[in-house]
């Protein structure tokens, strides 16, 4: 059952905050250490796709923490419900591992925030306090991994160059990418790679969006043109 949450006069100018994560010991364990900053209040937690959006019927919080990876749906698509039905409520993505590809995945789908799950309490609390005023907050830990040195401004060019193409993707997304042209779909990439199926789902996601395209057809001919 979602409660209804209000803001009051004592607590207009605290930042209000959903957990969304199917790992409840992780969700409480958060909201435990969240509770020692009086600037924030966690006003829920919702563990799957259903108990999020029920609860966002009712109540409205300023900023969502959301998983990356949840049992029923993506993070990245979770989000796009969100914000199609709140489009100014603030959304930080939290992730368990550091790999290419997700600071650029959640900044075009309008992410506002990229932690990692084992950032400290710190980190968090300025990330939260940070997009809940307008700003944006993706973890310098993330940056861990090797740059791919282009223009972001690249990244939204419908057609992208050749070079650019190339460089975008990482050498696992360059393998996916060969079996894509073959016509394999995500549970047959999974099989030749040894991930699971949403892990090839999410990497097949990820290399749409680096594309700047909405179906594996137009990435494949995307692939094609680097190719030839």
């Amino acid at each position: 059952m979602s409660i209804h949450w209000e803001k009051s006069k004592e607590t207009e100018e605290q930042v209000h905050l959903l957990i969304v994560d199917s790992h409840r010991p992780f969700a409480e364990g958060t909201r435990a250490l969240l509770s020692f900053e009086p600037r924030i209040v966690t006003i829920g937690i919702a563990g799957d796709k259903n108990s999020c959006l029920n609860f966002l019927c009712d109540s409205v919080p300023d900023v969502v923490l959301l998983d990356f990876y949840l049992p029923d749906i993506g993070g990245l698509d979770l989000m796009d419900k969100i914000k199609a039905a709140h489009p100014d409520l603030k959304v930080i993505l939290m992730v368990e591992q550091s790999q290419e590809g997700y600071v650029l995945a959640a900044s075009r789908k309008g992410a506002e925030g990229l932690l990692l799950k084992t950032c400290a309490v710190e980190e968090m609390i300025q990330a939260v306090l940070s997009v809940s005023k307008g700003g944006v907050y993706f973890s310098p830990s993330l940056s861990a991994f090797p740059k791919v040195e282009i223009d972001f401004n690249d990244l939204y060019f419908p057609v992208k160059p050749a070079e650019v193409l190339k460089r975008l993707l990482t050498p696992r997304e360059k393998e996916i990418m060969c079996l894509l042209t073959k016509g394999l779909h995500n549970r047959e990439i999974a099989a030749a790679l040894g991930i699971t199926v949403r892990a090839a789902h999410l990497q097949v996601k990820i290399i749409l969006l680096k594309f700047g395209v909405n179906t594996r057809l137009e990435a494949v001919l995307s692939w094609a043109y680097v190719d030839g």
